[in-house]
């Protein structure tokens, strides 16, 4: 069954992956360039809700902020780009894994067992996922030099 230890495995798992997200949105919030004229103009309802953007935007938007080269920056986008691939099916499959264990009633057979089986299964996609994180990580880090990881791991200070 689902105890304490794994409780608490699956909390620091899950803040990890957080953590490791928000640095990420971080550097592109940072340096996010202004809307086009054209977009400026639209509502919040004619605009994509929820748009994420591509690996090209990202590694270019890292770019900027860090100074890479060209070839550096198509490094940094191809890592996105395949990194992001895996990324996005952990993910899928976390969602599918958590839409299935809501879906079930306390009224039906086996009810506890396919909820600890299905707990389980979120514990390793979600440990899965917090590795892919850091493997991305690892592999950005290991393109930059130190003083743009220090550039990268500084927070902004706010614009006055």
């Amino acid at each position: 069954m689902f105890n304490r230890k794994k409780a608490g495995m699956m909390g620091v798992i899950g803040l990890s992956a957080a953590i490791i997200t928000g640095v990420a949105v971080s550097a592109f919030a940072e340096t996010k360039a202004p809307q086009s004229e054209a977009m400026q103009g639209q509502t919040t309802q004619e605009a994509p809700i929820n748009a994420a953007p591509s690996h090209e935007q990202l590694a270019s938007r890292i770019a900027q902020q860090l100074g890479l080269d060209e070839k550096t920056q198509s490094k940094v986008s191809d890592l996105f780009e395949k990194d992001g691939k895996a990324i996005r099916n952990i993910q899928e499959q976390l969602q599918t894994t958590q839409m299935e264990l809501s879906s079930l009633s306390p009224s039906s057979k086996d009810y506890l067992d396919k909820v600890d089986d299905l707990a389980e299964k979120t514990g390793e996609l979600t440990e899965d996922l917090t590795l892919a994180y850091a493997k991305n990580r690892a592999s950005l880090y290991a393109l930059l030099t130190p003083e743009q990881i220090e550039k990268l791991e500084t927070p902004a200070q706010p614009h006055s």
